[in-house]
């Protein structure tokens, strides 16, 4: 059953813990349709490349050790890029299964994705913010809570590896890969907004009191 924020905050303050439906988060829903337009990017291109490579050596009068090389690197190419995308939505397929986990409020903790409890002190106000981009080298307006220090050293040192892209995904260079902030979670009947503002409400009223 479906709850809204005003049912949920009268909840919270009355119990001090409220259980909400997770649901799959909108980034999380863009980025499943993109790594599927891209497949289907990918085998057409695969398909053309097997299409065009005969007419290609009939024009230029057969096969030539430079044009061998080509073909290969070609394939490797279309191969390389069809594993990657592969991999990123097996990935993201596993990202929405923790989604729909439910996502707890309590006097002292977050529970999210089923990550937590998280302890209020590890992590600021929820908010939109810039933040590398899940899948390129730019940067995306998200929901997000940052990481306090304390909840830095927790997520990228203690949480287990396994648990740490449920939080949120990784960002920086290969060498130096960290967890800066956990992703507001999706709420089933609640607009990412509504989310935003009970998590901060709760926060200010536990941590406060």
């Amino acid at each position: 059953m479906q709850i809204d924020v005003n049912q949920a905050w009268a909840t919270l303050q009355s119990t001090g813990h409220v259980s909400l439906p997770g649901e799959t988060a909108g980034w999380s829903n863009a980025s499943k349709w993109l790594s599927a337009v891209l497949i289907g990017l990918i085998a057409v291109l695969a398909v053309g490349f097997v299409i065009g490579l005969p007419l290609f050596f009939a024009m230029n009068g057969g096969l030539f050790p430079g044009s061998i090389l080509g073909v290969i690197g070609g394939l490797a190419m279309l191969v390389a890029l069809g594993l990657i995308v592969r991999n990123w939505r097996r990935r993201d397929k596993q990202h929405q299964v923790v989604e729909t986990q439910p996502v707890i409020l309590e006097a002292t903790r977050l529970t999210l994705r089923g990550v937590g409890p998280i302890p209020w002190q590890d992590f600021g106000m929820a908010e939109r913010r810039m933040v590398p981009a899940e899948h390129d080298s730019g940067y995306i307006l998200r929901a997000v809570m940052p990481l306090t220090a304390s909840g830095f050293h927790n997520v990228n040192q203690l949480l287990p590896p396994e648990l740490r892209d449920r939080i949120s995904p990784v960002s920086g260079p290969m060498r130096n890969r960290q967890y800066s902030n956990i992703y507001v979670p999706g709420v089933s009947g609640l607009k990412t907004d509504e989310v935003m503002w009970l998590i901060n409400s709760a926060r200010e009223l536990f941590v406060r009191s």
